[in-house]
């Protein structure tokens, strides 16, 4: 069994190369989609915030609708979830409208943990190449025992470069997925915001939601 491993290990860190340079491209892919997704999402809550208050408060419950509808944010799904609802009062329409905030919470946390993955396991990855390196250097100086400290030292600073790497591959998925999670929680806070609105609206107008 020992022997296994130690066959194994002698393979050195090459493959681990292979292996991080093959999550980085995967963690590029990530970024960008999530970048696409939330661009096309982008909401400017204050404005839309102004619009939603100003036509309920006019009673132009459609226009309200029709401010929602015209923007896929996940901010303006919450609220469209709660206006095409307002008719069955406060209770049904805030758990509808928490419904649906789950729903967009899980699709902006979509392909996140790959990035946390990535970023967590990455130097790891690549202190394994490093070990496995370190393993292959030594056994070369064993076979060549003439090659001297030369042979270990050209082999130790190859296998480094795997901990570099997997540090390379690392660093920018945790950036990134740090950016994105705190981009999620500002959206998750604005939801909030317009679900306390929204329900506020019916509770002080009753089931009405009158049309303009």
């Amino acid at each position: 069994m020992i022997d296994r491993l130690f066959k194994m290990a002698l393979i050195g860190g090459e493959p681990i190369l292979f292996l991080l340079i093959f999550l980085s491209f995967i963690s590029i892919a990530v970024v960008i989609e999530r970048f696409v997704y939330y661009l096309r999402r982008r909401l400017d809550m204050g404005e839309f915030a102004s619009k939603i208050i100003e036509s309920l408060n006019r009673g132009d419950t459609p226009a309200a609708v029709s401010a929602s509808g015209a923007t896929r944010a996940a901010e303006a799904a919450v609220v469209l979830e709660g206006l095409n609802n307002i008719d069955k009062g406060p209770k049904v329409a805030g758990e509808l409208m928490e419904s649906m905030a789950l729903r967009q919470q899980q699709a902006l946390d979509r392909w996140l943990i790959i990035l946390g993955t990535i970023g967590s396991n990455a130097p790891f990855i690549g202190l394994l190449g490093t070990v496995l390196g370190i393993i292959k250097a030594f056994n070369d100086l064993a076979i060549d025992s003439q090659g001297g400290p030369s042979v270990v030292m050209a082999g130790i600073a190859e296998a480094l470069v795997a901990t570099a790497v997997g540090l390379l591959v690392a660093i920018p998925a945790v950036v990134f997925f740090n950016y994105f999670k705190n981009r999620q929680k500002r959206i998750m806070s604005n939801i909030d915001q317009l679900k306390r609105l929204i329900i506020a609206f019916i509770e002080a107008n009753g089931s009405a939601g009158g049309k303009g």
